[in-house]
């Protein structure tokens, strides 16, 4: 939210990257940056037992990334993907490259097309 604020952008329209973690690897679940994580219902939705990643988890996966700026994109780091569809209701939407200070701002249809593969639901609270 701390990205949203600074670059003057409302924060539902921030989508934030967590990472979750089981036996079975990484899940990325899209939410926007004022709402948390669902975790039940990402579960449910991938009928998994999912939880959140550790700090260390997090830091291995996006070495190339400043600590704690998780990329919104879980794909570019073969991780499975889980949105909230109320992302799909946003004209623009903007992410976290993966630094602090860059947003990538995305178009609807741009963001549609990115997410067409990828599994969502309402996963946020």
């Amino acid at each position: 939210m701390t990205s949203a604020f600074a670059a003057r952008v409302p924060a539902q329209r921030v989508a934030k990257g967590v990472v979750l973690k089981d036996e079975d690897g990484f899940v990325m679940a899209l939410v926007p940056s004022d709402r948390q994580v669902n975790v039940d219902a990402v579960n449910h939705s991938l009928n998994r037992l999912l939880e959140p990643a550790s700090q260390q988890d997090v830091r291995i996966l996006f070495r190339d990334c400043e600590a704690g700026a998780v990329p919104s994109l879980g794909m570019a780091y073969n991780i499975k993907m889980i949105w909230d569809d109320s992302l799909a209701h946003e004209q623009t939407c903007y992410m976290e490259s993966g630094d602090h200070s860059e947003l990538l701002e995305i178009d609807n249809p741009s963001f549609m097309r990115l997410m067409e593969h990828q599994q969502h639901g309402m996963i946020c609270r």
